[in-house]
Order: structure tokens, then C-alpha cells, then sequence
């Protein structure tokens, strides 16, 4: 096994894009939160390495048994949450209703990044917007999801993937 962390560099989405990507956060309550859980979104609690505060945002996410596995392919090393879970790992993840503590860690081996990576791409068929959608969202240059997968596999190595171990259930997501 070889240690090499993630490289990859994104500019952040702006304007209509990064308000889409940020919309989630808001939205995640009720049956909505369970439409997005199904989509493969949860919503991630990090503490800002700057303030303390708590910071919440919508991630794409794979479960494999007691754990998720997440994927910054949109910004990168760039992204605050992934930067925030560099300074503090304990994070509070949420899928649907239900929430845990668990503790993050970036999986700093190539080959197993491609390999997660690899099997996102096949997972990520039921996930993202649905499927029906996807080719308007392309036409009206909104959103391309097959090119961010395609985009994410070509660059899996460098990918920042993170691994959340899910060690308590809390009884309510506040």
C-alpha cells in the first residue's frame, strides 16, 4: 500500500450551480430528506477550522456496511468541508432521518481510492438526480452527472475520498 494523499484541485461551482449544491442543506427535513437519502445525499456536520462553529453540507455518499464513503470531486482539496475534516475529524453525519458521530479519515492509498471510486460509479447509477432528468440538466448546462462520474474515474487517484466510521447513533437529528 502506498500513502499518497488527494491532489485534485477544482475551482468551487459558483452562482446558479453553487446554489443548487447548497439547496440540499436547507431542504434535507420531513420526506424530503428521505428522497434525498434514496438519492445517495447526506448531510455532513463539520467543524470549521476557523471558527468552531458547526457547518453543514449535502455530499454525495456511498454506504458500505457501518460506514459511508464520500467523494470531493467537486472542489477538491479546495473544499471547506474536506479542509474542515483535515483539522477535526469527528464529524455528525446525516442520512435521511437518522443521525451518527462518527470520525473521517482520508483514505491517503491510491489504488484504494480508484477502487471506491470504481465502485461509486457503479453504485452512483441509483444516485444524483434521477436518471429521466439528467439529459435536460446537460442540455440547459445546469448540471452533466455522467461527466462528473466520467470525470471523477479519470481522476480517482487524485480524488479526495474520505471514509466516515459511524461509531454512535444520536437519537435525534437536530
Amino acid at each position: 500500500m502506498t500513502e499518497r494523499p488527494p491532489t485534485l484541485v477544482r475551482h468551487r461551482p459558483r452562482g446558479l450551480i453553487r446554489f443548487l449544491f447548497r439547496l440540499p442543506v436547507y431542504l434535507y427535513r420531513g420526506p424530503i430528506a428521505s428522497l434525498l437519502a434514496w438519492r445517495c445525499v447526506v448531510v455532513l456536520t463539520t467543524i470549521g477550522r476557523k471558527t468552531g462553529l458547526p457547518r453543514r453540507t449535502a455530499v454525495s455518499a456511498m454506504r458500505l456496511d457501518d460506514r459511508f464513503i464520500v467523494f470531493a470531486g467537486f472542489a477538491g482539496i479546495q473544499a471547506d468541508w474536506y479542509r474542515n475534516i483535515l483539522a477535526n475529524p469527528e464529524v455528525i453525519v446525516r442520512h435521511g432521518h437518522r443521525c451518527w458521530r462518527a470520525t473521517a479519515r482520508v483514505v491517503l492509498d491510491p489504488a484504494e481510492r480508484r477502487a471506491l471510486m470504481e465502485r461509486m460509479a457503479t453504485y452512483s447509477r441509483r444516485c444524483g438526480p434521477p436518471v429521466p432528468t439528467r439529459p435536460l440538466l446537460r442540455l440547459l448546462r445546469i448540471f452533466d452527472y455522467d461527466a462528473e462520474i466520467a470525470f471523477a474515474l479519470q481522476h480517482a487517484e487524485e480524488l479526495p475520498v474520505i471514509e466516515l466510521r459511524l461509531h454512535t447513533e444520536l437519537p435525534t437529528c437536530g
